[in-house]
């Protein structure tokens, strides 16, 4: 589906709002626009390079994440907000009318804003967890409650918290059953659609709940078996007839089966094995993902 013609950049940016490899596009493209615009002069994009650069730049303060191309690639296009020509990438024209250099200032100040605020928020959690792991075995409840409380709360990084926790709850479960479920990529890998990979599916993980991202994710890897887990499945929406999707986990799924088997479990052995095993696994991802371990 293609971004609509009325709708302005400012609106479409502010839907991805601490997305790091959105925004870390987005932005050495706002910024080189705004330099155009107050110079009034016309702008016919900024190169590969240039762009690489400014993600790199913000890398360093927010993003802790390398540069792929397909950040750029998937932006291009119809259902993106990027255009090329000559190997320069722009704005699509349609999307700027009628910002002005105090709006695009403004949007550049939130996104950015965004991006620091999501960092932010990435630190807490990661503190947190870190606490939860040094609890007690004995403290069951509040290992439940947290983890809970991280797959309910979708706001925020919304699909980076998401989709760690879902994986840390599902590795969990399936590790106690003898099956091994990995975590293909972080949140800014170059994936191609596998978020966790199981020995004969992948599984597709958003927090994004209209039908055209369902109908994208069933787009890539064709002929794959998969598994989908969303916060819900849009409404009317039917599944049924596809024989690759072996599975749809919502979140009453992972909150009413697969976590409260793990603390089934936990509160048998009155110790907390399982929901351990789950903090833990969430927080060496989150790690992972913040790169703590990499000297700046």
């Amino acid at each position: 589906m293609s971004i609509s013609k009325n709708r302005s950049l400012d609106a479409i940016l502010r839907k991805h709002f601490g997305q790091r490899t959105v925004l870390g596009v987005a932005i050495p493209v706002l910024q080189a626009t705004i330099k155009a615009k107050v110079a009034v002069r016309d702008f016919e994009g900024i190169s590969y390079k240039e762009i690489e650069r400014g993600f790199n730049s913000l890398g360093r303060k927010y993003l802790r994440s390398d540069f792929h191309p397909t950040y750029i690639q998937r932006r291009l296009g119809p259902s993106g907000f990027l255009e090329s020509s000559d190997e320069l990438y722009r704005f699509r024209a349609p999307l700027l009318e009628g910002l002005t250099v105090e709006r695009l200032e403004t949007l550049h100040d939130e996104l950015e804003g965004s991006l620091k605020s999501a960092y932010e928020e990435r630190q807490k959690l990661i503190a947190e967890l870190e606490a939860l792991d040094l609890l007690p075995p004995a403290c069951i409840q509040e290992r439940h409650r947290a983890v809970d409380g991280y797959l309910s709360l979708i706001g925020g990084n919304r699909g980076e918290n998401f989709e760690v926790i879902s994986f840390a709850l599902l590795r969990e479960y399936f590790r106690t059953f003898g099956f091994e479920l990995r975590r293909f990529s972080t949140v800014h890998a170059n994936d191609g659609g596998m978020d966790f990979v199981a020995a004969n599916a992948i599984y597709q993980v958003t927090v994004d709940e209209s039908p055209e991202k369902v109908r994208r994710d069933l787009r890539k890897c064709p002929g794959t078996k998969r598994v989908l887990i969303r916060p819900s499945i849009p409404s009317g929406f039917s599944l049924e007839q596809d024989e690759d999707v072996l599975e749809v986990l919502e979140l009453r799924d992972l909150l009413d089966h697969f976590l409260s088997w793990l603390l089934s479990r936990d509160n048998r052995r009155k110790q907390s094995s399982h929901l351990q095993a789950v903090i833990r696994i969430a927080l060496d991802e989150f790690r992972r993902e913040n790169r703590a371990e990499v000297e700046e």
